[in-house]
């Protein structure tokens, strides 16, 4: 079996444009669709944090209101974009939920969730400005990768939780082929990792890291 592996950075506002051109060159060299796309939710916790999309552009027209409507657009549509942006290229394709399961013991991570997202975007803007340009978001872009793309050494128990959702999957199958998008530490080959543990087990993994 073989897996094609995208590496992103959750907070990376370029991320989303970066994985959508990933998704449909792949789309385009792949002769079937995949079996299923991983992604690294739980569903249900997923579902509280897509609908803070509209929120998330509302404070950042507050915080740069002097922003486009286009980059307004792309910050809403950055939040846990690596989600669901599959559904664009493959609409039809399962989705994996390798979080499936997870619970969150202060309520408030998930309720306050696209203001936190918009204070670690505003920790990556180096001025006051009011404005979040084309070079501005470039320069956020390298500052999320540049400080959420770190592999833990070791791996964690998540990278072990999702290879094994991964391999429950596909027992049975042998033939086709399956994507994962995941955070770029889940993706690296260092040991330990989600990658490392899929290879061990006759997996093949195609890695392709989706950095700025």
């Amino acid at each position: 079996m073989r897996v094609r592996v995208a590496g992103v950075v959750h907070n990376d506002l370029l991320g989303r444009e970066r994985l959508l051109k990933w998704l449909r060159e792949i789309k385009d060299l792949e002769k079937i669709p995949p079996l299923f796309v991983a992604v690294e939710y739980d569903e249900s916790i997923f579902g509280l944090i897509r609908r803070q999309r509209p929120v998330l552009r509302k404070l950042a027209a507050e915080a740069w209101p002097s922003s486009s409507h286009s980059v307004l657009k792309l910050i809403e549509d950055s939040l846990a974009y690596e989600g669901d942006l599959h559904e664009i290229a493959f609409p039809a394709v399962e989705t994996l939920w390798l979080d499936q399961g997870r619970t969150v013991g202060d309520p408030t991570i998930l309720s306050d969730y696209a203001r936190d997202r918009l204070n670690i975007y505003k920790s990556f803007v180096l001025d006051e400005s009011k404005v979040i340009s084309n070079a501005t978001l470039l320069t956020m872009s390298l500052k999320a990768w540049e400080e959420g793309s770190e592999p833990q050494p070791g791996g964690s128990d998540r990278d072990v939780k999702f290879t094994q959702v991964i391999l429950d999957r596909l027992k049975g199958e042998s033939r086709g082929w399956a994507i994962a998008i995941v955070g770029s530490n889940h993706a690296s080959g260092v040991e330990g990792s989600m990658v490392s543990h899929l290879k061990s087990q006759g997996i093949e993994c195609q890695v392709s890291q989706l950095n700025p």
